[in-house]
């Protein structure tokens, strides 16, 4: 049984100078859209996140997203759906986006266009960012050690549920607030309190689970949570970031984290891509943890 994995691109396996992890783990990507004013880019195609943070700090327009077209993601369909036994499409929440519901549409499409064609099964990460991502990874491992998709969907369930977690910070909430992440009550009182929100996703919608006073606090609070969500087992965890224009301060935080838990593993430092970061604005650190994860 060969099992191919699509995602859409707000996985964000965005790797320094716009080099990426999809190809290392054949991952096929169908792009987000980003729109500054009237000008819509395809992600990773016409925009990579280099060009979206000089966009960022040029043009006075505040970034807008939208979802995979059904159109790119029936390509996408049709172009492994004769190599592969079944395909399996994650995406980002469909809380927070209409990702799914096009990929569901996209599936209907293929299936009455090519009723003898490749299984596919759409998965609902109820993550966004390198959480979604890694589970596209782990995906692309399952699938190369030939287990089917039904297999794969139930060790997926099983690792963003009890061995993947994470929280994040942002340097100005109004980019929560202007992306339609954050109602104006939320708004404002978080402007008023002037501290650091801590952040996570919860049945895949983004809630505020604490506050830091200063970065460094903030990171550490951020640490000692989701070492306690995944039981403190410090000899099989990986720690990850993400980064928007905040390389500098994890790469200093990361010595400190060292220092204090020598026997915790390391991961990649990703950059944040333009469709979440229009939500959460440069400034954004994301903190996450898995556990029995291997690159």
């Amino acid at each position: 049984m060969t099992v191919k994995i699509i995602c859409d691109t707000s996985a964000d396996l965005n790797l320094p100078n716009d080099t990426t992890l999809y190809e290392k783990y054949d991952i096929e990507w169908v792009p987000m859209n980003v729109m500054f004013g009237t000008t819509e880019y395809k992600e990773l195609i016409d925009l990579k996140p280099s060009g979206f943070y000089k966009l960022v700090h040029e043009t006075t327009e505040h970034p807008t997203t939208s979802q995979s077209t059904q159109h790119d993601l029936l390509t996408a369909y049709e172009k492994h759906g004769t190599k592969y036994d079944e395909i399996i499409s994650i995406h980002i929440s469909s809380a927070l986006s209409g990702a799914y519901a096009n990929a569901m549409m996209a599936k209907k499409m293929y299936k009455r266009k090519n009723p003898d064609g490749a299984v596919i099964h759409v998965f609902d990460s109820k993550q966004a960012s390198v959480p979604f991502g890694l589970i596209a990874i782990k995906a692309a491992q399952l699938a190369k050690q030939g287990l089917n998709a039904e297999a794969i969907i139930e060790k997926l369930t099983y690792f963003f549920e009890n061995d993947d977690v994470m929280y994040f910070t942002v340097k100005d909430i109004k980019w929560l607030f202007e992306g339609g992440r954050l109602s104006r009550a939320k708004y404002v009182l978080g402007k008023m309190l002037n501290v650091n929100p801590i952040l996570t996703l919860i049945d895949g919608k983004i809630e505020s689970v604490g506050k830091g006073s200063g970065l460094v606090k903030t990171l550490d609070t951020m640490l000692e949570m989701a070492l306690d969500n995944l039981d403190r087992d410090v000899d099989n965890i990986t720690i990850h970031f993400i980064e928007a224009e905040t390389r500098a301060e994890i790469e200093e935080y990361i010595g400190r984290l060292k220092e204090n838990y020598p026997s915790i593993k390391i991961g990649e430092i990703f950059t944040l891509g333009g469709t979440i970061c229009a939500h959460t604005g440069p400034g954004t650190i994301v903190l996450m943890a898995t556990r029995n994860f291997e690159y």
